[in-house]
């Protein structure tokens, strides 16, 4: 009979293993470089309404400084400067009521583009597609509704997290005079901060965004591993793209691809994190569950 710590070795490298089958059965590469397309046309339209939610409390111009500045420090200067000079030529200026409108509509159709993408990729990870119906329009809104809601959760995270943020450095400056190692101490914190809050964002997407019943319990490891996952992957990111001198080699669209390889990049860990909370449900003995809307499909390979 196995040791448990053997056991329990056995039964999270099996959980691992099931997820790497996952995430490659579902053509994760792909999906991943379809997000990073998306992404292009989307990423001004996101950030506008991130920015539009901070700025209600901490005003137009602080918000928009700190996520230029939480852009610098996950994908770089230049391609951060690219995503606020597209930020700032598709913000909507004065005009008349119907321009207005139509700019906000457009606007939200824009941001919520790439979430819908990402609830295609989601559903491949999970093999359901929505119930084939007559009424298109229907379910074309509501697939906008749930990458609407998205949105502005990502801006209410952004927000929550910028708070936490600022509250963590009031409260170490006031003891940093007997607090030691107070740089360390203050890194420490900020990192698990980061975490949690990506795990709350990546929690919020692995439950609301996918066709698929599940409870917070259900994607509370995954998201968590995608988060710690993110976090080493955002450093190694960083260190690659600056060691092979791609901006420089693409010249003047480098800041450009930069983006797509980090969001490239970055799409592929929210797969595997997908594909592990797929692998750990699977392996706790439950079933996928699909939406009301949505059925399970089966892959078949047929040879005549």
């Amino acid at each position: 009979m196995c040791p448990p710590v053997k056991r329990n070795t056995v039964y999270w490298l099996n959980i691992f293993k099931h997820a790497g089958q996952i995430w490659l059965e579902s053509s994760a590469f792909a999906q991943a470089g379809s997000l990073a397309f998306f992404t292009l046309f989307s990423i001004a339209p996101v950030m506008i309404v991130i920015v539009s939610v901070i700025g209600v409390f901490y005003g137009q111009e602080a918000a928009e400084g700190q996520i230029v500045m939480q852009l610098q420090d996950t994908i770089g200067k230049e391609a951060a400067e690219t995503v606020q000079a597209a930020v700032s030529r598709s913000s909507l200026k004065g005009g008349g009521l119907v321009a207005t409108v139509a700019g906000v509509l457009a606007m939200l159709v824009g941001a919520t583009t790439v979430f819908g993408q990402m609830q295609n990729a989601l559903n491949a990870i999970w093999t359901v597609v929505p119930k084939p119906s007559r009424n298109s329009i229907m379910l074309f809104l509501r697939k906008r509704l749930t990458s609407l809601t998205i949105v502005l959760a990502v801006g209410f995270v952004m927000l929550v997290s910028l708070s936490l943020s600022v509250g963590l450095r009031i409260l170490l400056h006031n003891v940093q005079g007997w607090l030691p190692w107070y740089d360390v101490a203050f890194s420490g914190l900020e990192l698990a901060l980061s975490i949690l809050v990506a795990a709350l964002l990546f929690g919020t997407i692995f439950k609301v965004l996918p066709d698929v019943v599940l409870s917070w319990r259900d994607v509370a490891l995954g998201s968590l591993l995608t988060a710690v996952l993110f976090t080493i992957g955002r450093s190694l990111i960083a260190m690659y793209l600056s060691y092979t001198a791609t901006a420089s080699t693409y010249g003047a669209a480098g800041s450009l691809v930069l983006l797509l390889l980090w969001v490239n990049y970055s799409s592929l860990i929210l797969l595997y994190g997908a594909a592990f909370t797929k692998a750990h449900l699977l392996a706790r003995g439950l079933s996928v569950q699909p939406r009301n809307v949505a059925v399970r499909v089966r892959r078949e390979i047929v040879e005549e």
